[in-house]
């Protein structure tokens, strides 16, 4: 499986045709919030591909210099689920991320208040299973409850602490005031 980070107009093309297949409207940023990340260097749109086709993608919010980076969307293109292409997917981004990332932090919706809550267990074992753990800390963001996981990368681990300072920094570079205040809650920690 080859990784590719990509530019403004790959990141376009799959924006176009793949994720406003894979994610309810609500939950897409517009693209020009992921270009305006993507020029200041605070955003990573990861694509994989097998075969010379995309098989899965990975875009990222990282802040230059810490520690965690977190998965903002995530998805195996619906042809190649279930076959452990996920798994594998998460793999290569752990150690993409290994040399300069201790963490990938996962927000996952919470099952007690999720729209389907067998499918939000699914999603939070998928996780587990792949070598995350659950944090201390919970969000709500937009009015959606998330339970918060860390996926390792390489180096040291990370706590929960620092997982709650690094969830602020990076949320208070995506959300701008006054968006950010009543909008973007965390507990825990």
């Amino acid at each position: 499986m080859e990784l590719r980070v990509l530019d403004r107009d790959a990141a376009l093309g799959v924006y176009t045709q793949q994720m406003t297949r894979d994610f309810p409207a609500e939950e897409l940023k517009p693209f020009y919030a992921v270009e305006e990340l993507m020029q200041a260097g605070l955003y990573e749109p990861l694509a994989f591909y097998e075969g010379g086709a995309l098989a899965a993608y990975a875009w990222q919010v990282a802040l230059p210099g810490a520690d965690c980076a977190l998965i903002d969307y995530f998805a195996v293109l619906r042809g190649r689920r279930g076959g452990g292409m996920g798994t594998a997917v998460l793999a290569q981004l752990q150690a993409y991320y290994a040399p300069y990332r201790h963490a990938l932090l996962v927000e996952s919706e919470h099952p007690a208040e999720a729209p389907d809550p067998a499918a939000a267990r699914r999603r939070i074992g998928f996780y587990l299973r792949a070598g995350a753990r659950f944090t201390a800390m919970e969000s709500r963001l937009f009015g959606v409850r998330y339970q918060i996981l860390a996926l390792p990368c390489g180096g040291a681990a990370v706590s929960d602490v620092d997982v709650h300072r690094e969830l602020q920094a990076l949320y208070r570079a995506m959300v701008p005031e006054p968006y950010y205040r009543g909008n973007v809650i965390f507990y825990g920690c």
